[in-house]
C-alpha cells in the first residue's frame, strides 16, 4: 500500500514544486502548496475509502479488493475523521491566517480517528482508556518539556505554549496508541506514526523562525510521509485487522514502562527546578496538578476495570468449576513430558482415582499396555479412540479418550485429555450381541448364528420338532409354553457334547449341530429323543411331549443343510410320532414334487394349465358313443402331465377341492353345451370327492352350472368313487338323493372294488352303476366259475332300475363277458384312452358318417 501510493504523492508534490516559480509563487509557498495538494489527494482516497469505494482503488492491493462492501459505523467514522484531519492539515499549511484555529481541529480529528480504527483498539471504552494513557504521559512530559526548557527564559507564550501542549498530546497519544494496539499491530502502529507526523508537521509550521526555508522542508516532508502513512494504515486495518485480539485490561501504570517513565522524569525535572529555582512557576504548577489527578483518575479507572475483570475471572472460573465437577466426564491436564498435572474432582467420583495416585505420574502408566499404541497423546486426536485405564481399585476400566494438544497456548501449556466411562455402553454392546446371537426365550444360539456357525463345516445337522406343543399352548397359555420350551432347551443342551451347537429356529422347532460320525449322530438323536419325550413336570399338572428328529449330512452350505435336515423332519412327522429319519435324495425329491404342487396348484386354472380329457361311454349294441367322462389333467410347465389322483390329493390338503370341482364341473358343461348345438347326442359324467358331496352349497353350485351353459339335468352324471365312499353309507345318501331331486344322474364309479354290497344298491339314490373291470377281467372268454357275479350284478341293476357300464374293456373277450351278462354299455381302453375334445369329435364325425 506504501509502495503504491508514495510513488503518486512524490509525482504531485514534485509537479508541484517544478510548477510553482514559473507561476511566480515563492518557493517557501511552492513547498506548502506541494504539501497540501499530496496531503488532499490522500483526504480523498480516505473519504473514498470510508464510502466503501476503496476497492477499486488503482493503488489497492489484494487486501483492499477483498474489501466487503460495507464497513462498520465505527470504521466510517475512523476514516471520515482521519479524512477530516489530513485534509485540515493540508489547509492549515496553505491558508496562514485561518491555521491557528484548523490545525487543533486537525490533530483531534487524527487522533479520534485512529482511536477508532479497527486493529488499534476494540471498542469506545477501549478507546478512552487509550487516550487517558495518552494524556496521563503527554501531561507528565510537557511538564518536563515546561520546567526545563521553556521556563528557563521566562513565561513561554500563549502561542508556543498552546502548540508544544496539544503536539506533545497528540503525538503521545498517537505513539502509545500503536505501541499498546493488539497484535498483529503493523497497521496500526503505520496509522499511528502517520497520525505522530502529521501532528508533528502542524508544530513545526507555527513554531518555525522567520526565514526558515530548511523548517518548511521538513514541515512539508512531515505533512507529505505523515499522509502517506495513514493511508497506508488505514487501508491494512480495515481490511486485515478488523477483529483484533482484545487484551484483558491494560495493567497498571507501575507495571508498564512506558507510562511510568515520563511521570519518573516528570517528577525528576519538578525536583530539579525547585531545587535550582527555588519555585515553579504558575503554568508548570497548573500542568503538575493536571497530570497528578489524570494519572490518579487513570490508576483509579484502571483499578474497577481490574476489580470488574477480576470478578468475571472468578465468575467463569465458578462456572468452569461447577461444569466440571457436574460433568461425568474426567479431565486430566498434562505436562510436556505426558504426566499428569491436575485432574478434575469426577476422577475420584467415577473411577476412585485420587490426586496423590495420580498427579505427577506418567499418563501411561494409568493406561492398558495392550491400548497405549493406540493413543497419540502427542497431537490432537480428531476422533475419539476406545482404551482401558486402571482405576483405583486396580480394575481395568473401558473409557473413550479425547486428546487436545494445548502446548501452544501459554494460557494451558500441556495436552488436556478426556475421559469418558463407557462400561455402560460396552455391557449394553455386549447384550445386543448376545441378542442377536442368541434366542431370548431359551438362551440357545437363534438361527443366524447357527447358519454361520454351519459355513464350512461337516458333520451332521439334526432339526427337532415338538409334537403336541400348539395343544399345550392351547389347554393351558403361553406361559406354560414357554417354560417347557425352556426345559426343552435344557435337555437339549444337557445331552449335547462340548463342540456341538444347539439353536432354536422358530416356535417348536430346534436344530443341533454335532460333529461326530454318522452312528454317534443317530446315537445323539435317539438319546434326544427320549429325553424330550420324559415328563415335564410343571406348576399344577406333569405333561407329556414326543419328538420328531430329521438327520441330514453338513455341507454344501448351510441353508442347504438346514434345507435337508428339515425335509428329513417332515419324513419324520408323517411316519408318526417319535421318528428319527435320515435324509434320502428320492424322498427329496419326492417332497419337493409334493412342495411344487402345492404352491402352484391353487393358481393353474387361471395359468391356463388345468384341462380335461374325455373317455366316451359306447353303446356295446350299436357301437358308438353315448357319453362322455370327462378326466382332470394339470400340465405343469416343468412336471409335466400330474395324475388326477395326485392332483386331488394336493388340493385335499390345500383345501382347495371344491374350487377344483367346480372348475372341472363349468368346463366339463361348457363342452358338453358345445357339442349339444353341434347336434351330437351325448351325455358328461364329472368325478365328485364324497368331501365335495356333502359340502354345504354343492347343490346349488350344481344347478348354476346347469343354468349357466343350458345343460338338461338329466344329461349331467355326477360319479362317486365306491373307494371313497367306504362303509358309511348314510352320509352319501341324502346329498345323492338332492342331486337326483335336481334332475342330475348319479353314478358309483368303481363297483366290486370297495366295501358296497349288493344289498346297499337300494339304499343308495343311484342312476348308474360302473362295474369295476375286476368282475369280469379274469374270465375266459367262454365264462367260467366267476361269471356268475357279473351276471347277478347286470341282473340286479335291472330290476333296481340302474343303468351298468362295464368299466375297464381292455380286449375283445372282455366284451364277450359283459355282453353274455347282458350288460349293454361299457367304457375302457379297447374303446380308446381319454383323449381331448378335439379327438373325440374326430371319432363323432367319423362314426356319424357311417
Amino acid at each position: 500500500m506504501l509502495m503504491a501510493s508514495a510513488p503518486l504523492t512524490l509525482t504531485v508534490a514534485a509537479a508541484v514544486l517544478v510548477g510553482g516559480p514559473p507561476l511566480g509563487l515563492p518557493a517557501e509557498v511552492a513547498v506548502l502548496v506541494a504539501a497540501a495538494a499530496a496531503v488532499t489527494l490522500h483526504a480523498a482516497w480516505l473519504l473514498r475509502l470510508a464510502i466503501g469505494a476503496g476497492r477499486q482503488h488503482p493503488h489497492a492491493d489484494e487486501a483492499v479488493a477483498a474489501a466487503p462492501k460495507a464497513l462498520p459505523r465505527g470504521t466510517v467514522f475512523s476514516l471520515v475523521a482521519l479524512a477530516l484531519g489530513v485534509f485540515g492539515a493540508g489547509v492549515s499549511a496553505v491558508a496562514t491566517p485561518v491555521a491557528g484555529y484548523v490545525a487543533p481541529v486537525a490533530g483531534a480529528a487524527l487522533v479520534a480517528g485512529l482511536l477508532k480504527l479497527p486493529g488499534v483498539t476494540v471498542d469506545t471504552p477501549g478507546a478512552f482508556r487509550r487516550a487517558l494513557d495518552g494524556i496521563c504521559v503527554a501531561l507528565w512530559k510537557f511538564l518536563t518539556l515546561l520546567v526545563l526548557v521553556l521556563e528557563q527564559h521566562g513565561d513561554p507564550s500563549p502561542t508556543v505554549f498552546t502548540t508544544c501542549l496539544l503536539a506533545i498530546v497528540g503525538i503521545t497519544v498517537a505513539v502509545v496508541s500503536g505501541v499498546r494496539a493488539p497484535f498483529p499491530r503493523w497497521a496500526a502502529v503505520t496509522a499511528a506514526g502517520g497520525v505522530a507526523l502529521l501532528v508533528l508537521g502542524l508544530a513545526v509550521l507555527p513554531l518555525r523562525p522567520a526565514g526558515g526555508g530548511t523548517w518548511l522542508l521538513v514541515a512539508g516532508g512531515l505533512l507529505v510521509l505523515g499522509s502517506v502513512l495513514v493511508w497506508a494504515g488505514a487501508c491494512r486495518s480495515v481490511y486485515v485487522d478488523r477483529r483484533p485480539v482484545r487484551p484483558a485490561t491494560d495493567g497498571t501504570l507501575i507495571g508498564d514502562p512506558l507510562l511510568v517513565a515520563p511521570v519518573l522524569a516528570g517528577a525528576a525535572a519538578v525536583l530539579y527546578a525547585l531545587v535550582s529555582r527555588g519555585q515553579l512557576g504558575t503554568p508548570a504548577m497548573v500542568i503538575g496538578t493536571l497530570a497528578v489527578l489524570a494519572v490518579a483518575v487513570r490508576e483509579l479507572l484502571e483499578a474497577v476495570a481490574l476489580r470488574r475483570y477480576s470478578g468475571q475471572l472468578d465468575a467463569q472460573e465458578a462456572t468452569f468449576r461447577t461444569l466440571v465437577a457436574g460433568s461425568s466426564d474426567v479431565i486430566v491436564v498434562l505436562d510436556r513430558d505426558l504426566s499428569v498435572r491436575w485432574q478434575s474432582a469426577a476422577a475420584a467420583r467415577r473411577f476412585g482415582l485420587s490426586d496423590q495416585d495420580v498427579v505427577g505420574r506418567p499418563f501411561l502408566q494409568l493406561v492398558h499396555p495392550g491400548d497405549a499404541d493406540e493413543l497419540a497423546l502427542d497431537r490432537t486426536s480428531p476422533q475419539p479412540v476406545r482404551a482401558r485405564i486402571q482405576d483405583g481399585f486396580g480394575a481395568w476400566r473401558p473409557v473413550e479418550v479425547s486428546v487436545t494438544d494445548e502446548r501452544g497456548n501459554p494460557e494451558v501449556d500441556g495436552v488436556v485429555v478426556h475421559l469418558r466411562d463407557v462400561t455402560a455402553e460396552q455391557d449394553l454392546e455386549r447384550s445386543l450381541q448376545r441378542t442377536q446371537r442368541t434366542d431370548p426365550l431359551t438362551g440357545l444360539a437363534n438361527r443366524g448364528t447357527l447358519l454361520a456357525h454351519l459355513e464350512d463345516k461337516t458333520g451332521h445337522l439334526m432339526m427337532i420338532g415338538l409334537d403336541g406343543f400348539a395343544g399345550v399352548n392351547d389347554l393351558h397359555g403361553s406361559d406354560v409354553g414357554d417354560a417347557m420350551l425352556v426345559e426343552a432347551a435344557a435337555r437339549i443342551r444337557a445331552a449335547i457334547g462340548k463342540g456341538d451347537v444347539a439353536a432354536r429356529l422358530n416356535g417348536d422347532e430346534f436344530a443341533v449341530y454335532t460333529g461326530v460320525d454318522k452312528v454317534h449322530a443317530f446315537t445323539l438323536a435317539t438319546r434326544l429323543l427320549g429325553d424330550l419325550g420324559e415328563p415335564y413336570p410343571l406348576p399344577g399338572a406333569d405333561l407329556q411331549l414326543s419328538a420328531g428328529i430329521g438327520l441330514a449330512p453338513a455341507g454344501g452350505g448351510a441353508e442347504e443343510s438346514l434345507r435337508r435336515a428339515g425335509l428329513a423332519l417332515r419324513r419324520a412327522k408323517r411316519g408318526g410320532r417319535g421318528k428319527v429319519e435320515w435324509h434320502d435324495a428320492a424322498v427329496e425329491d419326492a417332497f419337493v414334487r409334493r412342495a411344487t404342487l402345492e404352491q402352484h396348484l391353487p393358481q393353474a386354472a387361471e395359468r391356463g394349465e388345468l384341462d380335461l380329457a374325455y373317455h366316451p361311454v359306447y353303446d356295446l349294441v350299436e357301437g358308438h358313443p353315448i357319453g362322455v367322462e370327462a378326466l382332470l389333467r394339470w400340465r405343469h410347465p416343468t412336471l409335466g402331465t400330474v395324475p388326477p389322483r395326485e392332483t386331488l390329493e394336493v388340493a385335499r390338503e390345500l383345501g382347495i377341492t371344491g374350487e377344483i370341482h367346480d372348475w372341472v364341473l363349468n368346463q366339463a358343461c361348457r363342452q358338453l353345451s358345445s357339442w349339444q348345438h353341434e347336434g351330437y347326442q351325448l351325455w358328461m359324467s364329472v368325478n365328485v370327492a364324497i368331501d365335495d358331496l356333502v359340502a354345504e352349497g354343492f347343490a346349488g353350485r350344481l344347478s348354476l352350472a346347469l343354468d349357466s351353459h343350458q345343460i338338461d339335468p338329466p344329461d349331467l352324471v355326477v360319479e362317486l368313487s365306491e373307494r371313497e365312499l367306504g362303509v358309511d353309507l348314510d352320509r352319501a345318501v341324502e346329498p345323492l338323493a338332492t342331486v337326483r331331486a335336481i334332475g342330475v344322474r348319479t353314478a358309483l364309479d368303481g363297483f366290486g372294488t370297495g366295501a358296497t354290497s349288493l344289498a346297499h344298491l337300494r339304499r343308495l339314490p343311484t342312476d348308474v352303476l360302473k362295474v369295476d373291470g375286476a368282475l369280469f377281467a379274469a374270465q375266459p372268454a367262454g365264462g367260467g366259475a366267476a361269471a356268475p357275479i357279473i351276471d347277478v350284478v347286470v341282473s340286479l341293476a335291472q330290476r333296481l332300475n340302474v343303468t351298468v357300464v362295464a368299466h375297464g374293456l381292455e380286449a375283445e373277450r372282455h366284451l364277450q363277458v359283459v355282453r353274455t351278462a347282458g350288460c349293454r354299455y361299457g367304457q375302457g381302453h379297447y374303446y380308446g384312452t381319454p383323449a381331448p375334445a378335439e379327438r373325440i369329435e374326430a371319432a363323432l364325425v367319423r362314426q356319424r358318417t357311417w
